[in-house]
């Protein structure tokens, strides 16, 4: 059976569970007032109330439930760090759009609903946080205009991991909705890119939560796990108790402000490394590498190199002196990049990827052959005797091996014939 499918039937089975709709306006409780009846109205007990802090407000496609804060903003907003690295214009960067979701599935696809999606934006010297809510599956086109509207005013949108979930699932309900298709399309910034480049060498994974408590400082107290979250929603179809609903809320509202710590935080590693972890600058190397900054990258790679030479953490040490030996070479210094490979052929436990990158630079630019061929004939007797073959490290070796041992025979053949 297909994740859809579990996902369409649970949400048939709480539709069906639900009890007939009332007809007349119900008390809220503690209060003489009328509730809100229609969408909301259930028989008994604490039936008919919305959730804690929502209001219903009026879109083209009928009603949506929505709560909103605002809250003061800590930090100076600058991003130009960030839209250096990224490719960003700072004017989009400095309006961001945070976004989250909650949906009834874990798994996508077209049976998921998002039943809740936060947002957040920069307002006056604040943040302007709101929470529209799918009170009923037949309001999801508001929600979703709803959102839409939102999305028109964004520079950039920023997520925890929706490129590949919570974008393309408000994508999908578009279609199934036949709502409006026209949505912008403003830069998308997952910042769960950005944490797996600069923060995995030091983290057992980059959950968010796992973000907050090592990077950001930041520990949530009986917070409900994303598991349990589609339950909550089903359990209110039910029964229409909003206390179900208050953890969901609370998870989904820490989300959004995350994103926007986090935010600030990437900026302040990308200007400077002076205060990080060895691990976390190593990670900011390793990004800036890859966004094409070689120089800056060769700077922390020395730097790093330098520390682990003198004491420092030697976890980084065989990873950082092979990129900075490539990066050295492919500036024209293989000079430099030969000594630090030699080094790191000299003192690593598996020396067998510097023994490669060696090679090639004793081949190509030494024009050694003879010290290329003795590194890849001690690497491979190494490698034969390790505890842990590596087959692709093997493959490589051989082929290089009988590579030198043609060049050197027919550059001994021309010599003996000049000579003969």
């Amino acid at each position: 059976m297909t994740a859809d499918l579990i996902a369409l039937r649970a949400r048939i089975a709480a539709i069906a569970a639900c009890p007939p709709r009332s007809t007349s306006p119900l008390p809220s409780e503690g209060s003489g007032s009328p509730s809100l009846t229609g969408g909301g109205g259930r028989g008994g007990g604490t039936a008919g109330r919305l959730p804690a802090n929502c209001a219903e407000e009026l879109t083209p496609f009928g009603p949506v439930l929505v709560r909103r804060e605002w809250l003061t903003e800590q930090g100076d907003g600058d991003v130009s760090a960030l839209a250096t690295c990224l490719g960003l214009a700072p004017d989009e960067l400095r309006r961001p759009l945070f976004l989250d979701t909650e949906t009834t599935g874990l798994s996508g696809g077209t049976g998921t609903v998002a039943f809740m999606v936060g947002l957040a934006w920069r307002e006056g010297d604040g943040l302007r946080l709101v929470q529209y809510f799918l009170r009923d599956f037949n309001q999801e086109s508001a929600l979703l205009w709803a959102v839409g509207q939102c999305i028109r005013d964004a520079g950039v949108l920023v997520s925890y991991n929706g490129r590949s979930f919570d974008w393309p699932l408000l994508q999908t309900r578009l279609v199934v909705q036949r709502a409006d298709p026209a949505w912008p399309s403003p830069p998308h910034l997952d910042l769960l890119t950005l944490a797996r480049r600069i923060f995995k060498p030091r983290l057992p994974d980059c959950a968010l939560q796992t973000i907050e408590q090592a990077v950001l400082e930041l520990h949530r107290a009986d917070d409900l796990p994303g598991t349990l979250i589609p339950s909550r929603y089903f359990a209110w179809l039910r029964n229409r108790d909003p206390r179900v609903l208050d953890p969901v809320f609370v998870h989904n509202r820490q989300d959004v402000l995350s994103m926007a710590v986090l935010l600030a935080r990437f900026e302040r590693v990308l200007r400077s490394s002076d205060d990080l972890d060895p691990l976390d600058r190593f990670g900011r190397a390793r990004f800036l590498e890859a966004r094409g900054f070689e120089r800056e990258a060769i700077r922390e790679y020395r730097w790093l190199w330098s520390e682990a030479r003198h004491g420092g953490h030697l976890m980084v040490r065989g990873a950082v002196g092979l990129r900075l030996a490539r990066l050295l070479r492919r500036d024209g210094r293989w000079g430099e990049a030969r000594t630090v490979l030699e080094e790191c052929w000299q003192t690593q436990s598996y020396p067998y990827p510097a023994a490669i990158e060696l090679a090639k630079l004793l081949e190509h630019q030494a024009r050694d052959l003879s010290a290329a061929r003795r590194i890849v004939s001690d690497a491979l007797g190494l490698l034969v005797l390790a505890a842990v073959p590596n087959p692709q490290w093997q493959t490589d070796l051989e082929r290089r091996l009988g590579r030198l041992d043609r060049r050197l025979g027919s550059d001994d053949g021309r010599a003996f014939g000049l000579t003969g």
